[in-house]
């Protein structure tokens, strides 16, 4: 992936090779995409695009982390749970379909500009969602949390001390989950996070049962963020007609926090501003022995939901 980054002529093309390294985190990375690569070229988004872009990373999170919900559940069997929280899942992808065509958000994020402006009809169906979710969800953790079938396979499964997160460089959700505060939206706060102070949820005991607490906190602090936002729509900017071309001998480092944890990409150019070298940096690539650790000395039946819990990105390791 990230030699195509280099051998590939057509700014299209690379703003879709973004896209295409980890099919789940499609907002993340091309976000890191595209403000790396704006940096290199000295242009400087308006208001419109950073809502839009900052608007997808927490819609994208919002769906992930409910997905992930009902998959722990089917892990152990809890059929309710994975049956609602997917069904609660679906009209958030499919609100991304309506709004660019993609369920994934691929053709949302560009550039320099924005094929899909987000409108304040958009904003209307979106709170429609969140006013529907937001009361299903709620009850359907509520339920699940009372169970003591449930809590009984997530309680003290599969841990991850804080010695352990810091001595292995975890990072995002899991390391927030073992007591570490690493979060790009509050320690390098980009998009609309530099204006809202955002607070990192941080949990303690490293289990499965706290990756839940986090997922569930966190959709909770999204649905915050997005309320607010959808208040105040920026108006649409004029576009580009061209854009520059890259800096010469320049190194460039673009950070975003996707709902796994942190993205890192990085570029290099030549004398002439061509790529001379693309690295990626995929939160799973330091998640992954993490998910080793937390398997030892638990029984076999629990490795499945001590992996889910984790929900890591083979592409986002094998670039």
């Amino acid at each position: 992936m990230e030699n195509l980054f280099v051998s590939s002529k057509k700014l299209l093309q690379r703003n879709i090779l973004a896209e295409s390294i980890a099919g789940d985190n499609v907002v993340g990375h091309t976000t890191a995409f595209v403000q790396l690569w704006e940096s290199l070229i000295g242009f400087h988004p308006g208001d419109k695009l950073i809502y839009e872009r900052t608007l997808a990373l927490e819609l994208e999170r919002l769906a992930m982390h409910t997905g992930d919900l009902s998959a722990v559940c089917t892990d152990i069997a809890y059929q309710l749970g994975g049956a609602v929280y997917g069904r609660l899942r679906t009209p958030i992808i499919n609100f991304m379909q309506h709004w660019c065509g993609s369920r994934l958000s691929k053709g949302l994020i560009r550039v320099g500009e924005s094929n899909f402006p987000f409108t304040t009809a958009l904003a209307n169906e979106l709170t429609q969602l969140l006013d529907a979710y937001e009361p299903d969800f709620m009850e359907m953790y509520k339920e699940m949390k009372s169970l003591p079938t449930v809590l009984a396979r997530l309680e003290k499964t599969g841990v991850i001390t804080q010695k352990q997160a810091h001595r292995i460089g975890l990072v995002g959700m899991a390391a927030r989950a073992s007591g570490l505060s690493r979060d790009l939206r509050s320690s390098h706060p980009f998009g609309l996070y530099a204006g809202i102070s955002h607070e990192p949820v941080i949990k303690n005991h490293g289990d499965v049962s706290s990756r839940i607490q986090i997922r569930k906190e966190e959709i909770i602090q999204s649905i915050k963020y997005i309320r607010e936002w959808l208040k105040n729509i920026p108006e649409q900017e004029k576009q580009p007609t061209a854009l520059p071309l890259p800096a010469a001998n320049t190194f460039t480092i673009s950070l975003v926090e996707g709902w796994r944890g942190e993205i890192c990409h990085c570029a290099v150019t030549d004398d002439n501003g061509d790529l001379l070298h693309y690295k990626i940096k995929d939160p799973s690539f330091h998640n992954w022995l993490a998910v080793a650790l937390s398997v030892r000395n638990n029984e076999i039946s629990d490795f499945p939901i001590c992996n889910k819990s984790f929900n890591l990105s083979y592409s986002g390791h094998d670039l």
